[in-house]
């Protein structure tokens, strides 16, 4: 694109008290670098469900970005949000460029993109989502012209990056909610309770089993988010079962989250993995199989055969793969990249400041 890009309208993807810090965290840094001149922020999302009228709010941020004028549209997420075709048309009018980032999940007919998404997509000049198979042909199928895929990341500021202890009270920890749909469940939910059921039958109280709707010895109940990195450096590997096990490429922020924090994590093998998770780079913190009952054997072997100084080793290279691969700073320099903002992400890097305040805008 030849127009430059300094000024950026972001509406991000947060609700209640939650916040994309890790994103305001990283325009923060791109401001105060000069890489940026201003960034404000809309919460279109927190705004709604806080209350008063949706219509409003909507109207409002057709207000905001008549008035700021950006030179780009970030935003994410706008699956509730109901904006339409008629908003995104005046929100891209007189050629503003509309990035779009979804990073949740999404099937053709069971769980499938909601309207707002399908509308955002159309308008976007280019779309960033975090599956490279449905979850693309979903925005392509809608009239996305351009979608490009994107790992889901993880937030610096929230990784406890203390160091690994010799002794641990669990062997493995599994942080995963149990589906209760009957009529419409999420793909490979029954494959997710069939790995989780079978994993607590072998290991008992040696798994600490966290998250909505599990019984039996293992199970500890929800974790809050903020507390992820604590529980998963409590056990000396991590694992779960994929919803979404056929999506090329897909893998939810957990396994970023576990693997930045530093624990070796054991998942569903999906196609595509080689290339994002590079073998000889990879393959003594991830463990992967395409079968449950296989992966569990992994598991078990890979606890029957390290030793704790090879444990340690392996969660300092998880941790280093996470932090140069999987950072959502870096991967929010690369989706502004895509539409032309031309920051340098070495610069950038050199930028990234996690005791800086992020923007607190709403």
């Amino acid at each position: 694109m030849s127009r430059s890009i300094r000024r950026i309208l972001y509406v991000p993807n947060e609700t209640g008290d939650a916040r994309q810090f890790g994103y305001r965290r990283a325009f923060a840094d791109l401001l105060s670098a000069g890489m940026l001149d201003e960034v404000r922020v809309f919460s279109l999302e927190h705004r709604i469900h806080a209350g008063g009228d949706a219509a409003a709010h909507r109207a409002d941020l057709l207000a905001a970005a008549r008035e700021f004028a950006p030179d780009l549209l970030f935003m994410q997420h706008l699956g509730r949000t109901g904006l339409t075709d008629g908003d995104f048309e005046q929100l891209t009018s007189g050629g503003t460029p509309l990035l779009y980032h979804e990073a949740d999940p999404y099937t053709r007919r069971v769980h499938p993109l909601p309207a707002a998404a399908r509308a955002a997509g159309r308008a976007a000049d280019v779309v960033f989502t975090v599956g490279a198979g449905t979850f693309t042909t979903n925005f392509l199928r809608s009239g996305a012209r351009r979608v490009e895929w994107t790992p889901s990341a993880f937030d610096p500021n929230r990784i406890d990056l203390g160091e690994g202890q010799r002794e641990r009270a669990m062997d493995v920890v599994i942080i995963a909610n149990r589906g209760r749909a009957r009529i419409r469940p999420l793909p490979n939910a029954a494959d997710r309770v069939r790995f989780i059921e079978a994993v607590q039958d072998r290991l008992g109280d040696r798994l600490a089993l966290h998250g909505r709707g599990w019984s039996g010895p293992s199970a500890r109940g929800p974790v809050p988010y903020s507390e992820q990195t604590t529980v998963l450096r409590s056990a000396w590997m991590s694992a779960n079962w994929d919803h979404f096990a056929a999506e090329p490429c897909y893998f939810s922020d957990r396994l970023a989250i576990a693997l930045a924090s530093g624990s070796v994590f054991a998942t569903t093998l999906h196609p595509g993995y080689s290339a994002v998770f590079p073998p000889d780079l990879t393959r003594r913190f991830l463990i992967t199989s395409s079968q449950p009952q296989d992966l569990l054997q992994r598991i078990e072997q890979w606890l029957a055969t390290t030793t704790v100084d090879q444990r340690l080793d392996a969660e300092l290279a998880a941790r280093e793969f996470a932090w140069s691969h999987l950072r959502q700073d870096d991967t929010l320099v690369t989706m502004l990249n895509a539409v032309g903002v031309g920051i340098d992400p070495r610069a950038a890097s050199e930028a990234w400041d996690i005791r800086r305040a992020p923007l607190d805008a709403l």
